[in-house]
């Protein structure tokens, strides 16, 4: 018997509410995976330009002053 059979077998017994906890765990889990796998790559220019444009916030004329934020 494998995991996934003694998982179904034990969220069967639970009651219909924490079968859907369960379901929530699973997501979680699949979610987290997902973010591990993709974490090591490394985001691209338009990636991460579109990340901070989700904020609204213009970035256009940025420019990083490294003594600047050395200072701080």
């Amino acid at each position: 018997m494998g995991y996934a059979d003694i998982i179904a077998r034990e969220a069967n017994s639970l009651p219909e509410e924490q079968q859907a906890e369960v379901l929530d765990f699973i997501a979680f889990l699949k979610v987290r995976q997902h973010r591990q796998g993709t974490a090591s790559i490394p985001m691209t220019a338009k990636e991460i330009e579109g990340f901070f444009r989700s904020f609204n916030v213009d970035t256009s004329n940025f420019k990083f002053d490294r003594e600047e934020a050395n200072a701080r």
